[in-house]
């Protein structure tokens, strides 16, 4: 068996280091007031900011934010259970070189360095779906629905790893953790 996982806001928590660095950079470097909207997806409605200050603030710490993103409560635990009992671990990872020197081997080092075990990691990715294809996943977890969206469009078994920006989402079997993610397999595929 064979499970896709996203990286940024499913193994960490890479939204929740956005935000804190971005309301410091608003406030520090740009002399602004910080979050305007927590809960939006959009950065440029979150920080209230032009698009053009989106792709300078990232351009500027995106790659450290990607670096040093908390793993998730029970991520390494379950995802390294389930690679141990034969899963097929396969990281598909929207993170592009638009803003990361090298997605691929930052990602790995991430990895690495939090202990998680996986087969393969796939960075630079569209919808994603292409990689669930080739490589016949059969469990897809992301937090973007749209990226469920088009998953579950090619007959794969889609989790929607509930953020704040997705609260609101009914389509998909939700999970808010990764002991959820464990308990859903255990009772669909039997381990």
């Amino acid at each position: 068996m064979v499970i896709g996982i996203d990286m940024d806001d499913t193994i960490c928590s890479t939204n929740e280091l956005i935000i804190e660095v971005a309301d410091k950079y608003d406030k520090e470097v740009l002399g602004g007031s910080g979050v305007k909207d927590i809960n939006a997806y959009e950065f440029t409605e979150m920080m209230g900011w032009e698009k053009e200050m989106k792709g300078k603030f990232f351009a500027d710490r995106l790659e450290y934010i990607m670096d040093n993103a908390p793993i998730k409560e029970g991520a390494r635990e379950v995802i390294n259970r389930l690679h141990d009992n034969g899963w097929k671990i396969l990281i598909i990872s929207f993170r592009k070189d638009k803003y990361l020197s090298d997605p691929f081997k930052l990602t790995k080092d991430w990895l690495d360095r939090n202990d998680i075990h996986y087969d393969k990691i796939f960075v630079n990715t569209g919808t994603k779906t292409d990689e669930c294809i080739e490589n016949k996943v059969n469990l897809f977890i992301d937090d973007k629905e749209s990226h469920c969206e088009d998953v579950s469009s090619a007959g794969i078994d889609v989790l929607l790893f509930t953020n704040a920006y997705n609260h609101e989402e009914k389509r998909f079997k939700r999970v808010d953790n990764w002991y959820q993610v464990e308990d859903y397999i255990k009772e669909k595929y039997n381990g």
